[in-house]
């Protein structure tokens, strides 16, 4: 378990991330070269500036000059690193930049200040050391080895040349041995309390995230058993309701027979109001039976027992005879339904049982819906590419649907208005049906309507199921 940082410490990585990019602060060691980037810059310019009133007391004339030039420009130039951080988005060329400032500086000083008897040597040492912390381990190998060059280079400069200016005071050495010193103890340090604080929050943050893949896989198994649970309790309700629909058209098949025959007798015995009632149980049951059969159908589709038989025929056919079916109920409604086809007959392999069950659904939705107006069955061919597809659309008059009742009234046992003082009768499953059958067969169905002003339902279904693969043959044996 990761310890809590003290407030100061999270205040100091806040502080050392302003302006980081986003980037650099989702991976964990991203981010703490980062982090080790920022706090050795900031620690450079520190130290650069403490060295200006060492540099004033211990060097003097062209000396003074030189060093403090060559103090100031190491202070402006590690702050390129920072910026090249922001503009990369990656810590190893800030790394390597921070890291040859820190090397030439130290490279400067010492051969400015009595070559091995300098006081700076101290500060080549952490060369490698901060080159591997923020560019990485390879970056500290080639450091060391560019430290170790420029030891050799500044012995055979200092032994066998006499180039190596000497522009401080050696009695002054013992002093900027102390000071350089304690810096580079202090930076070693808090370079080191800076990391270790990158890596607590590092591990802090994995354990966060543990955590929450932790909880995420619970949801995720939960949600399994409830789907799991749903597609249970679908096969049961589908079960029940191929059962109940199965039990009860038995006994309603039996109603409908006795009451046609009490239709004929009473027609036989001349008495017409009775015959009138009778002819009213014949319809509400033959309703009823209709209701049933969808709710069956409905069931079989769920359960992908429902079987398509696929035969060949002219599709504005199946739309005439529906539309001679419905003609009573257009009359009844006082409404004009016709067929309007292309002169060249279509040609359409599909079920046609199952292509008139979703006319019937749809001219009769559009008739109960339309009084005193028209319903019209459009039907044509498309061709797209190579594929051809039969199209139906049936177009009313009547009441029209709100837009965001569109994909609603596809759902089972849904209808747009469901309140019990509801103006038109009906369960809810014919679109229902009309839509999974649709997409049996392999079509889709949609709706546009304009509420007030009438409806089109339009289904499009491929003329031609599509063709299977033929199985590649294997090549003969040479």
């Amino acid at each position: 378990m990761a310890k809590r940082q003290p407030t100061w410490s999270r205040r100091l990585i806040a502080l050392l991330e302003r302006g980081l990019p986003p980037a650099l602060l989702e991976d964990h060691e991203m981010r703490r070269r980062a982090l080790l980037i920022e706090g050795t810059a900031w620690l450079v310019v520190l130290a650069c500036a403490l060295t200006v009133p060492v540099i004033a007391a211990t060097t003097t004339g062209l000396g003074r000059v030189a060093s403090l030039a060559a103090d100031v420009g190491t202070l402006l130039l590690t702050l390129v690193g920072p910026w090249l951080l922001r503009r990369r988005g990656t810590p190893a060329a800030a790394g390597h930049w921070i890291t040859g400032c820190v090397f030439v500086g130290t490279v400067y000083a010492v051969s400015t200040t009595g070559a091995f008897a300098s006081p700076y040597w101290i500060l080549l040492a952490i060369v490698p050391f901060l080159a591997a912390q923020m560019a990485g381990r390879r970056a500290g190998h080639l450091w060391g080895a560019i430290c170790l060059v420029g030891v050799c280079a500044l012995f055979f400069a200092a032994h066998f040349t006499n180039v190596l200016p000497q522009f401080h005071d050696p009695d002054r050495y013992a002093t900027t041995t102390a000071i350089y010193g304690a810096m580079t103890i202090l930076a070693v340090h808090g370079l080191s309390h800076l990391a270790d604080l990158a890596k607590d929050e590092a591990i802090a943050r994995a354990e966060a995230a543990a955590a929450q893949l932790e909880h995420a896989d619970l949801e995720i198994e939960r949600a399994r058993i409830l789907a799991q649970q749903a597609v249970a309790a679908n096969s049961a309700k589908s079960a029940f309701m191929a059962t109940m629909s199965h039990e009860l058209r038995t006994p309603l098949n039996a109603v409908i027979g006795y009451a046609e025959m009490l239709v004929e007798d009473a027609d036989a015995q001349g008495l017409p109001d009775m015959r009138d009632d009778l002819v009213k149980i014949v319809g509400a049951s033959q309703h009823l039976l209709g209701l049933i059969d969808d709710v069956l159908d409905l069931s079989r589709v769920e359960a992908t027992k429902l079987d398509l038989q696929r035969e060949q025929f002219a599709p504005e056919d199946v739309a005439r005879e529906v539309t001679e079916a419905l003609q009573p109920l257009a009359r009844t409604r006082g409404n004009v339904l016709e067929v309007r086809a292309p002169a060249d007959p279509l040609r359409a392999m599909l079920d046609r049982g199952r292509l008139r069950q979703v006319l019937v659904n749809l001219v009769g939705n559009a008739l109960k819906f339309t009084a005193r107006g028209r319903v019209t069955v459009h039907v044509r061919g498309e061709e797209v590419g190579p594929a051809r597809f039969v199209v139906f659309a049936v177009e009313d008059t009547g009441i029209g649907i709100r837009e965001g009742d569109h994909r609603r009234i596809f759902e089972p046992f849904t209808q747009v208005d469901s309140s019990p003082r509801r103006r038109y009768e009906g369960t809810g499953l014919g679109l229902a049906l009309c839509k999974h059958l649709v997409e049996m067969m392999g079509g889709s169905i949609g709706v546009r309507s304009e509420f007030g002003r009438g409806s089109v339902f339009t289904v499009r279904l491929p003329a031609e199921p599509p063709a299977r693969a033929e199985p590649v043959k294997p090549a003969a044996a040479c």
